[in-house]
Protein backbone atom coordinates (compact mmCIF):
# COMPACT_ATOMS: atom_id res chain seq x y z
CA UNK A 1 0.00 0.00 0.00
CA UNK A 2 1.27 3.65 -0.79
CA UNK A 3 0.20 6.78 0.98
CA UNK A 4 -0.67 9.93 -1.17
CA UNK A 5 -1.54 13.37 -0.87
CA UNK A 6 -4.77 14.95 -2.80
CA UNK A 7 -3.33 17.68 -6.18
CA UNK A 8 -4.18 20.37 -3.41
CA UNK A 9 -2.21 19.51 -0.88
CA UNK A 10 -5.58 18.37 1.62
CA UNK A 11 -5.84 15.37 2.92
CA UNK A 12 -3.74 11.93 2.41
CA UNK A 13 -5.50 8.62 1.28
CA UNK A 14 -4.29 5.48 0.93
CA UNK A 15 -4.21 3.06 -2.27
CA UNK A 16 -6.25 -0.16 -0.71
CA UNK A 17 -5.52 -3.33 -3.41
CA UNK A 18 -8.94 -5.36 -4.26
CA UNK A 19 -8.19 -9.07 -2.71
CA UNK A 20 -6.55 -10.99 -5.35
CA UNK A 21 -5.83 -8.36 -7.47
CA UNK A 22 -1.97 -6.74 -7.07
CA UNK A 23 -1.28 -3.53 -8.68
CA UNK A 24 1.74 -1.36 -7.76
CA UNK A 25 0.86 2.51 -6.51
CA UNK A 26 -0.90 4.60 -9.00
CA UNK A 27 1.66 7.24 -10.25
CA UNK A 28 1.15 10.95 -10.17
CA UNK A 29 -1.87 12.31 -11.97
CA UNK A 30 0.43 14.80 -13.71
CA UNK A 31 2.47 12.02 -15.47
CA UNK A 32 0.55 10.81 -18.82
CA UNK A 33 -0.69 7.37 -18.70
CA UNK A 34 1.35 5.11 -20.52
CA UNK A 35 -1.54 4.16 -22.47
CA UNK A 36 -1.91 7.89 -23.49
CA UNK A 37 -1.29 7.76 -27.65
CA UNK A 38 0.04 10.87 -29.11
CA UNK A 39 -2.35 13.16 -30.81
CA UNK A 40 -1.78 15.12 -34.08
CA UNK A 41 -4.58 17.84 -35.22
CA UNK A 42 -2.54 18.00 -38.72
CA UNK A 43 -2.58 14.27 -39.41
CA UNK A 44 -3.68 13.59 -42.49
CA UNK A 45 -5.97 10.86 -43.59
CA UNK A 46 -4.33 7.47 -44.23
CA UNK A 47 -5.81 5.66 -47.36
CA UNK A 48 -7.28 3.01 -44.30
CA UNK A 49 -9.09 5.98 -42.86
CA UNK A 50 -10.70 7.15 -45.97
CA UNK A 51 -11.71 3.63 -46.73
CA UNK A 52 -13.22 3.32 -43.55
CA UNK A 53 -14.83 6.81 -43.81
CA UNK A 54 -16.39 5.42 -47.16
CA UNK A 55 -17.74 2.44 -46.02
CA UNK A 56 -19.64 3.77 -43.01
CA UNK A 57 -21.61 6.36 -45.29
CA UNK A 58 -25.35 5.48 -46.81
CA UNK A 59 -25.79 7.45 -49.43
CA UNK A 60 -29.66 8.20 -50.58
CA UNK A 61 -30.70 8.52 -54.19
CA UNK A 62 -30.70 11.55 -56.24
CA UNK A 63 -29.20 15.09 -54.76
CA UNK A 64 -30.03 13.48 -51.50
CA UNK A 65 -28.16 13.40 -48.42
CA UNK A 66 -25.04 11.37 -47.75
CA UNK A 67 -25.32 9.62 -43.76
CA UNK A 68 -22.75 8.81 -41.82
CA UNK A 69 -23.25 5.74 -39.74
CA UNK A 70 -20.27 5.41 -37.84
CA UNK A 71 -19.74 6.94 -33.88
CA UNK A 72 -21.38 10.02 -32.85
CA UNK A 73 -20.60 12.07 -29.90
CA UNK A 74 -22.96 11.80 -27.63
CA UNK A 75 -21.73 15.62 -26.66
CA UNK A 76 -23.20 17.12 -29.83
CA UNK A 77 -24.78 14.43 -31.93
CA UNK A 78 -22.97 14.80 -34.58
CA UNK A 79 -20.75 12.23 -36.45
CA UNK A 80 -16.93 11.10 -35.53
CA UNK A 81 -14.12 9.37 -36.85
CA UNK A 82 -10.55 8.72 -35.44
CA UNK A 83 -7.52 7.61 -37.37
CA UNK A 84 -3.80 6.75 -36.96
CA UNK A 85 -0.39 6.79 -38.48
CA UNK A 86 1.99 4.63 -36.31
CA UNK A 87 1.61 5.52 -32.47
CA UNK A 88 -0.21 9.23 -33.58
CA UNK A 89 -3.97 10.02 -33.85
CA UNK A 90 -6.56 12.03 -34.51
CA UNK A 91 -10.13 12.59 -34.11
CA UNK A 92 -12.55 14.82 -36.37
CA UNK A 93 -16.51 15.11 -36.95
CA UNK A 94 -17.37 13.24 -39.60
CA UNK A 95 -18.49 16.24 -41.53
CA UNK A 96 -15.19 18.06 -40.68
CA UNK A 97 -13.32 15.04 -42.02
CA UNK A 98 -15.37 14.62 -45.55
CA UNK A 99 -14.04 18.71 -45.98
CA UNK A 100 -10.65 17.38 -44.76
CA UNK A 101 -10.67 14.76 -47.66
CA UNK A 102 -12.40 17.47 -50.42
CA UNK A 103 -9.02 19.26 -49.50
CA UNK A 104 -11.45 22.22 -48.10
CA UNK A 105 -10.65 22.30 -44.72
CA UNK A 106 -8.13 25.10 -43.74
CA UNK A 107 -7.79 27.18 -40.30
CA UNK A 108 -10.84 28.82 -39.47
CA UNK A 109 -13.62 26.93 -41.61
CA UNK A 110 -16.46 24.96 -40.66
CA UNK A 111 -18.97 22.94 -42.37
CA UNK A 112 -21.66 24.21 -42.37
CA UNK A 113 -25.21 22.31 -42.84
CA UNK A 114 -27.23 23.38 -45.56
CA UNK A 115 -29.63 20.40 -45.60
CA UNK A 116 -29.87 20.67 -41.64
CA UNK A 117 -29.17 17.18 -41.29
CA UNK A 118 -26.11 16.54 -38.54
CA UNK A 119 -24.91 13.45 -40.11
CA UNK A 120 -24.30 14.48 -43.57
CA UNK A 121 -21.23 14.45 -45.46
CA UNK A 122 -22.06 14.97 -48.72
CA UNK A 123 -19.71 17.96 -49.63
CA UNK A 124 -21.99 19.44 -51.99
CA UNK A 125 -23.73 23.16 -52.29
CA UNK A 126 -27.33 21.91 -51.50
CA UNK A 127 -25.76 20.17 -48.09
CA UNK A 128 -22.21 20.09 -46.85
CA UNK A 129 -19.97 23.31 -47.58
CA UNK A 130 -16.81 25.00 -46.00
CA UNK A 131 -17.75 27.98 -44.35
CA UNK A 132 -17.02 30.45 -41.22
CA UNK A 133 -18.78 30.79 -37.87
CA UNK A 134 -20.27 34.00 -38.26
CA UNK A 135 -22.01 32.53 -41.75
CA UNK A 136 -22.62 29.03 -40.35
CA UNK A 137 -24.50 31.01 -37.25
CA UNK A 138 -26.35 33.02 -39.93
CA UNK A 139 -27.97 30.19 -42.09
CA UNK A 140 -28.27 28.68 -38.54
CA UNK A 141 -30.69 31.99 -37.44
CA UNK A 142 -32.29 31.65 -40.92
CA UNK A 143 -33.38 28.27 -40.57
CA UNK A 144 -34.96 29.14 -36.72
CA UNK A 145 -32.72 26.60 -35.56
CA UNK A 146 -30.54 28.05 -33.19
CA UNK A 147 -30.45 27.43 -29.54
CA UNK A 148 -31.11 23.62 -30.29
CA UNK A 149 -28.00 22.58 -28.20
CA UNK A 150 -27.67 25.73 -25.35
CA UNK A 151 -29.36 23.28 -22.77
CA UNK A 152 -28.61 19.23 -21.93
CA UNK A 153 -32.18 18.23 -22.96
CA UNK A 154 -31.52 19.37 -26.40
CA UNK A 155 -28.48 18.25 -27.04
CA UNK A 156 -29.51 14.59 -25.56
CA UNK A 157 -32.59 14.98 -28.22
CA UNK A 158 -30.25 15.50 -31.27
CA UNK A 159 -27.93 13.18 -29.86
CA UNK A 160 -30.76 10.64 -29.40
CA UNK A 161 -32.29 11.64 -33.42
CA UNK A 162 -28.85 11.16 -34.73
CA UNK A 163 -29.15 7.28 -32.84
CA UNK A 164 -32.48 7.27 -34.98
CA UNK A 165 -31.17 8.08 -38.05
CA UNK A 166 -28.13 5.90 -38.02
CA UNK A 167 -30.37 3.02 -36.83
CA UNK A 168 -32.60 3.61 -39.53
CA UNK A 169 -29.97 3.59 -42.53
CA UNK A 170 -27.36 1.41 -41.22
CA UNK A 171 -28.58 -1.64 -43.13
CA UNK A 172 -29.26 0.86 -46.55
CA UNK A 173 -30.87 3.69 -47.67
CA UNK A 174 -34.82 3.23 -45.99
CA UNK A 175 -36.40 6.62 -47.09
CA UNK A 176 -39.61 5.51 -44.96
CA UNK A 177 -37.23 4.74 -41.76
CA UNK A 178 -35.34 7.50 -42.33
CA UNK A 179 -38.47 10.48 -42.36
CA UNK A 180 -39.75 8.32 -39.15
CA UNK A 181 -35.94 8.62 -37.38
CA UNK A 182 -35.38 12.44 -38.26
CA UNK A 183 -38.82 13.42 -37.22
CA UNK A 184 -40.22 14.34 -40.79
CA UNK A 185 -43.78 13.98 -40.95
CA UNK A 186 -44.20 15.64 -44.40
CA UNK A 187 -45.87 13.03 -47.11
CA UNK A 188 -42.60 10.95 -48.41
CA UNK A 189 -43.03 13.33 -51.91
CA UNK A 190 -43.08 16.62 -50.61
CA UNK A 191 -40.39 18.25 -52.16
CA UNK A 192 -37.44 19.20 -49.28
CA UNK A 193 -36.80 22.79 -48.43
CA UNK A 194 -33.37 22.22 -49.34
Amino acid sequence: MSSRTDSRGGESFQDVPLPGLELPPRGSSSTPSSRSRPYSSTLPPTPAAIHAFSSRVVKAPGQGCWLWTGAISAGDGYGRITWRHGATSRTESAHRFALLIADQLTVGVVGEHRCNEPLCVRVDEGHLIASTQAANLRYAVACGRTGIIRTLLHRQDRHARSLAVRAAVAGGWNAVAYARASGNTAPLDTPQLF
